[in-house]
């Protein structure tokens, strides 16, 4: 496994916007899609992602012969180390000042300026430059994962998961997290589900905020397997018990055969003219809809949805000369039998 202190390549193109190319030096075989890389340059540290290996050649005669089977083994390793290559595509998203070598004099002064309030302290920063060609990348050690996102163990840092080569955690800030907007994005199957049990467990854990889930694939709750492969997955509720409330909706709901702790049951007289038009796309509703529904309420008032799910295609209500609304029920003209009568 390469380590820290071996290269496993070097920078020879590209931009903020297209992402850096790297020269591999190591078989593309050791590295990974999503592997944290640290690109060192003078007293610059720039932090990376690979989004991409791509296989190369001097020429493209070289590729496509086999020349394993047409020399000896010596002169085809030859060829394959100066012919053909690989790159990592990096995307760029963080930089860090670590300053000069240190123990040398230019680092004391470096430093000395800090200390001093004359220099501002290095902190992590969007990437807003380049480092030049031939830079060396590695992959980023347990320093550098830390350096970017915190010390397991230290103030709000929750162990979000770990680095795929060597294991290294990655953690997330939930003093932070709670602070600010957040959003998990992925293709489907890439773990989304997955990733939000574990911030919504670590959010419960340590008890930094109040979760109102609104599962409507009932993913989170009780116990669930994995799709892909099929192991057991814990539910939020089994695993922190009375720490969680699980709510259906609906009289008499379950959820994974499951009883909830209670269910939600919401009354007709409770449900608005303007819940129903916040639904017009999904209901497929025609433009005459808000019309509709505020001549049923102006009829009904309250009772607008029972006396409209009560309603007949077939009936109609009439008022009499008294002024009591009856219901009539209407007959085909073609259809024999006698005249239309009213009903109560």
């Amino acid at each position: 496994m390469t380590d820290h202190n071996q290269p496993i390549g070097y920078l020879v193109g590209g931009s903020l916007k297209e992402n850096f190319r790297v020269r591999l030096t190591v078989s593309p075989q050791e590295i990974q899609e999503g592997a944290f890389v640290v690109i060192q340059s003078g007293d610059w540290n720039y932090y990376g992602i690979v989004t991409d290996i791509q296989l190369g050649a001097t020429d493209p005669r070289f590729a496509d012969e086999q020349t394993e089977t047409r020399y000896p083994a010596n002169i085809s390793r030859a060829l394959h180390g100066s012919t053909l290559y690989a790159n990592l595509e990096v995307l760029p998203n963080l930089m860090l000042e670590i300053g000069p070598e240190p123990g040398s004099p230019d680092y004391a002064d470096w430093q000395g300026a800090i200390t001093a309030g004359l220099k501002e302290a290095p902190r992590v920063l969007p990437v807003k430059n380049v480092p030049p060609h031939h830079a060396q990348v590695y992959l980023a050690d347990q320093g550098d994962i830390a350096e970017i996102f915190g010390e397991p163990g230290e103030g709000g840092n929750f162990v979000l998961g770990f680095t795929r080569e060597q294991n290294h955690p990655v953690c997330i800030d939930l003093d932070k997290f709670v602070q600010r907007s957040s959003g998990v994005f992925g293709a489907t199957g890439t773990g989304k589900s997955f990733l939000t049990r574990v911030v919504l467990a670590g959010l419960i854990h340590y008890n930094k905020a109040s979760v109102l889930v609104l599962d409507m694939h009932n993913e989170y709750g009780f116990d669930d397997v994995a799709s892909d492969t099929k192991n057991p997955v814990t539910g939020l509720k089994t695993k922190f018990k009375s720490k969680i409330r699980v709510v259906g909706v609906g009289a008499g709901s379950t959820i994974r055969g499951q009883a909830p702790d209670f269910n939600l049951e919401i009354s007709t007289n409770d449900i608005s003219t303007e819940d129903i038009e916040t639904l017009t796309r999904e209901l497929n509703l025609k433009e005459t809809t808000p019309t509709t529904l505020n001549a049923l309420y102006a009829s009904f008032r309250h009772e607008w949805f029972t006396q409209f799910k009560a309603m007949n295609r077939e009936e109609v209500e009439v008022e009499d000369e008294k002024g009591k609304i009856r219901r009539c029920r209407i007959r085909k003209a073609s259809q024999p039998g006698p005249a239309p009568t009213a009903s109560t």
